[in-house]
């Protein structure tokens, strides 16, 4: 982005973010989490540089990525800038963020850290706290918002759009081997005595008769299966090995179409299944891939448009330095 030159030196944040031993940072009343710009008035502090930071070297790890953490560092000052930008567009339109996944994402950091206690000690050790980190959260659903509500409406992506884009990325539409199968499923509770799993065992071995019988196997799955998938008949749609859970893949996998298997076993419950149809490998008939075609592109289309707009955020933005040691971008006074 436009400031990557000297958001690499904005200094304490590695400290902060525990990268680095720590350094001297600008003066602020903990010393922990100094003030380091404000963006149209709105302050950006250390800590939430390394908030995003964090995020984007668990990122980097989880894909098995090499990275610098100065090269982290330049893109997470560079995205806590867009997305205070984002926030501000959203608020200036009357956007309000979404509390409910503002939550989830709370939640979901208390499971990770081990509890919220937990999460407070941590955050707290860089100079942070639970509170700041759901703002970031907030603001990151601002912008969330604000790109649904006001950018992806204008997105504009025609008929003619998704074949070219189809013919154009054949890779993209490249499958394995797919079973298309339906299931029956009965599930059973994570620590259930063994009566019960011997019951739900007896009950998929029933339903297995049944279908060997001749009865519609859609509709026993309609009527019997505790899954899902119930409404629409059992069907798993096409998936490839590694795509589904291994014994249910396996069991789909070694069948013929019209075949039904043993009583299958998984982390989910007993299943039985039954095989629509095998495909080989190859590219996706375009009419199954349209959807598919269409969703990219627009999100492509979309992704596009938010940098046209981010550019020409940052060109307009007042963007405040308040470090001595990091030196003004392009068009702004040093600090005073």
């Amino acid at each position: 982005m436009r400031y990557t030159r000297w958001s690499f030196f904005v200094a304490g944040i590695l400290a902060v973010a525990g990268f680095a031993p720590c350094q001297q940072a600008a003066p602020s009343p903990d010393g922990l989490n100094p003030l380091i710009m404000r963006v149209n008035g709105e302050p950006v502090y250390a800590a939430e540089i390394s908030l995003v930071m964090r995020t984007m070297v668990g990122q980097l790890e989880q894909n098995g990525s090499d990275f610098e953490i100065e090269q982290v560092l330049q893109a997470a000052t560079d995205r806590a800038i867009e997305q205070k930008l984002l926030a501000q567009e959203a608020r200036r339109f009357g956007l309000s963020p979404d509390e409910e996944r503002v939550a989830q994402q709370m939640a979901a950091a208390d499971q990770r850290a081990g509890g919220r206690e937990a999460l407070a000690a941590t955050l707290a050790a860089g100079g942070s706290s639970p509170e700041q980190l759901e703002n970031l959260f907030r603001e990151i659903e601002l912008g969330r918002a604000f790109i649904n509500n006001q950018i992806r409406p204008t997105v504009q992506v025609s008929d003619d759009d998704v074949v070219e884009f189809y013919n154009s990325n054949p890779d993209i539409f490249v499958v394995d081997e797919q079973v298309r199968a339906r299931h029956i499923l009965f599930t059973v509770d994570e620590g259930a005595d063994v009566g019960a799993d011997r019951q739900a065992r007896r009950r998929a071995e029933q339903a297995r008769a049944r279908a060997l019988a001749g009865e519609d196997f859609a509709e026993l799955a309609r009527k019997l299966s505790e899954g899902p998938t119930a409404p629409n008949g059992g069907d798993l749609g096409y998936f490839s090995r590694t795509t589904m859970a291994p014994p249910v893949a396996e069991a789909a996998f070694a069948l013929d179409p019209g075949e039904i298997s043993d009583v299958v076993t998984s982390s989910f419950g007993y299943h039985v299944i039954r095989v629509e149809d095998h495909r080989p490998p190859g590219l996706i008939p375009f009419e199954e891939a349209r959807v598919q075609a269409r969703t990219i592109l627009t999100n492509q289309k979309t992704a596009e448009t938010v940098g046209t707009l981010l550019k020409t955020l940052y060109d307009n933005a007042d963007i405040e330095l308040l470090d001595q040691s990091v030196p003004a971008p392009p068009g702004q006074p040093p600090a005073e």
